[in-house]
């Protein structure tokens, strides 16, 4: 059990480094944007959106405030402009990613990488299998 445990902790501290080499490197292109933490710095919604914005080229609307109701609604934000654009977010709400749940945190990360990096592989005709787009991800992140 405890080599289990050991096991999932080691894989979790992985995909949380780097889905947030990953999410830095878009947000570079914004500049003022960065993420130290993935679970404490996407919570006020404001990286998610300007991730968004730049994985997407629209802009986004925002809250400016620094309230509990304004990070739940940039966070409502982030997650209403996935769901219109047709990506499946199953079972992750505005006040998960709000209080920083890490499951939740690296799901939203993940589907938004399928989306907007995977999924361009597809649309481009490169039929690559799923775990040829991880070796590429980890790669890409790695070098970076």
């Amino acid at each position: 059990m405890l080599l289990f445990l050991k096991k999932k902790n080691e894989r979790d501290r992985v995909q949380k480094k780097t889905f947030t080499k990953w999410v830095n490197k878009h947000l570079i292109k914004v500049r003022i944007r960065h993420v130290n933490d993935l679970y404490e710095d996407l919570r006020d919604g404001h990286n998610l959106i300007s991730l968004l914005e730049v994985l997407s080229g629209e802009t986004l609307p925002r809250e400016k405030g620094r309230m509990r109701f304004h990070k739940l609604q940039n966070v409502q934000i982030a997650l209403d402009f996935l769901k219109h654009r047709q990506v499946k977010l199953v079972n992750i709400r505005n006040d998960d990613i709000a209080d920083g749940n890490p499951k939740l945190t690296l799901g939203l990360i993940w589907t938004i990488i399928l989306h907007f990096q995977v999924g361009s592989l597809c649309i481009f005709g490169r039929g690559l299998d799923i775990s040829k787009h991880l070796s590429l991800l980890v790669k890409a992140v790695s070098c970076s």
